[in-house]
């Protein structure tokens, strides 16, 4: 009876010793992918080590695994297991580190006032590295919301006078960008004269495009009413003309709303160069 004990008990440990080696060996070859660029089998293989993980030693891979999913843009996933791994780390720096990690989702969904209640939910006392870091992000976030006046205010805590005057003429740089290429704008001209819109915003095929197709609805619809009749004409000039109208002032609204995301991206992009060099010390 005890040699059939200490044989379960032996077979016990022995297994798990070989489980353990076995989830060493997982990691490994996860981490070479990831480091490869291969990011879906990293992904695939830190799952696994999850499912095989009933001791908890991995915790890690939690965070791992929300950086894959974030580099994949697929930020609701990474979210939650940016939230697994804050919820399993035992040191204040690494939950904090990931709580800006999940502030970062929230601006890449443009979830601005998420991000803020990520910030508000911190620590009163941080240290400097970690303060300067709140302050870079409360000014990313009203920077998103378009509250220029806050944003700037919180840069003037992190940059110096240069760094502020610069960041300061790329917002009003922007500022100028957005009223050219306000989307509302842009759909009124594509309304008042088809295809202006599109032209304004640089897309000047699509532009020439819809102005030609409509003109030629509308003579077609006049071709229309002389030889059959005015009811027939009308017909013709609300079905197709509606149709194809609306959709090209939509069409410049959306081109407005690209250039405008894309230039905002590109200074905020910016932004974040002159913080890089102009600390305030």
């Amino acid at each position: 009876m005890q040699k059939a004990l200490f044989i379960i008990h032996f077979s016990l440990i022995s297994g798990t010793l070989l489980l353990s080696q076995s989830i060493d060996q997982l990691k490994v070859y996860a981490d070479q992918q990831y480091e490869k660029g291969n990011i879906s089998i990293a992904l695939k293989e830190y799952q696994r080590i999850l499912l095989f993980d009933n001791e908890n030693q991995f915790n890690e891979v939690y965070k791992k695994i929300a950086q894959v999913y974030f580099e994949l843009e697929d930020f609701d996933q990474a979210l939650v297991y940016y939230d697994f791994a804050w919820k399993a780390a035992q040191n204040d720096s690494v939950k904090l580190e990931l709580v800006f990690r999940k502030t970062l989702c929230h601006f890449r969904q443009n979830n601005y006032y998420l991000g803020l209640t990520e910030l508000y939910d911190l620590p009163e006392e941080l240290s400097p590295y970690f303060e300067g870091k709140r302050m870079l992000y409360f000014a990313i976030c009203h920077f998103g919301l378009d509250e220029i006046n806050q944003s700037l205010q919180y840069f003037s805590e992190i940059v110096d006078p240069t760094g502020y005057h610069q960041i300061d003429s790329c917002l009003v740089q922007l500022n100028k960008f957005e009223k050219k290429y306000d989307p509302h704008k842009l759909e009124m001209m594509s309304i008042f004269l088809p295809g202006l819109g599109q032209t304004v915003a640089g897309d000047v095929g699509s532009g020439l495009n819809s102005f030609l197709l409509l003109g030629g609805i509308v003579a077609y619809s006049y071709y229309t009413m002389l030889a059959y009749s005015i009811l027939d004409g009308t017909l013709v000039l609300t079905t197709w003309f509606y149709r194809y109208h609306t959709g090209g002032h939509r069409k410049a609204y959306a081109l407005g709303s690209e250039k405008i995301q894309e230039e905002r991206n590109a200074t905020y992009l910016q932004i974040l160069e002159i913080v890089k060099h102009n600390p305030l010390n």
